[in-house]
C-alpha cells in the first residue's frame, strides 16, 4: 500500500505576519462505495452480498444503539467507538453546564491491525502526468512515445 500526498502552498490563521508554508497533504485515491465493499468482503468470507450488507447493518444498528447509551464499543482489531463531546471551557464549576457543550461526536481509536497497517504503508509523492502537447517537445509523435488512438 502506497500513500500518495502533494506539496500545498498555505497560511497559517495563527501567523500573524502571515508567512506562506508548505504543507505535505494526503491525495486520496478514490471511494469504495457500500455495495462494492460488501462484494469485497463476501468474495473473502464466501458470503452473498446480500448477508454481508444484513450483518453490516446489524452492526451499525448495535454501535448506534451502545454509543446512544455511553457506552464504547471495540471491534476487535479494527478499533474503538467512543461517544464524545466538545464543551466550553467555563471558571466556575457551576458555569459548566450542558449548555456548555456545543457538539457531539463519535471518536475512533484505531486498533492494532490498523495501526500496523498505516505504519507499514509507503509514502509516495503524488505528481500528475505531463500532457501539454501544446510546448514544442512534448509531442509523443516527435519523442517516439506512444500514441493514443491509432
Amino acid at each position: 500500500m502506497a500513500l500518495k500526498y502533494v506539496v500545498t502552498k498555505q497560511v497559517f490563521g495563527f501567523d500573524l505576519q502571515k508567512t506562506e508554508k508548505y504543507v505535505a497533504r494526503q491525495v486520496t485515491q478514490g471511494q469504495v462505495t457500500f455495495p462494492k465493499l460488501c462484494q469485497q468482503v463476501g468474495q473473502i468470507c464466501g458470503a452473498h452480498r446480500g448477508t454481508v450488507q444484513l450483518v453490516i447493518a446489524g452492526l451499525v444498528d448495535a454501535l448506534v444503539n451502545n454509543l446512544d447509551d455511553g457506552k464504547s464499543v471495540q471491534l476487535g482489531e479494527f478499533g474503538i467507538f467512543r461517544p464524545g463531546i466538545r464543551a466550553k471551557a467555563s471558571d466556575t464549576a457551576d458555569e459548566a453546564k450542558a449548555t456548555s457543550i456545543y457538539r457531539r461526536k463519535v471518536n475512533f481509536t484505531p486498533g492494532a491491525a490498523l495501526k500496523e497497517v498505516m505504519n507499514k504503508a509507503s509514502i509516495t509523492r503524488f505528481t500528475t502526468p505531463d500532457t501539454d502537447y501544446t510546448t514544442p517537445g512534448n509531442d509523443p509523435e516527435e519523442s517516439g512515445g506512444p500514441v493514443f488512438g491509432e
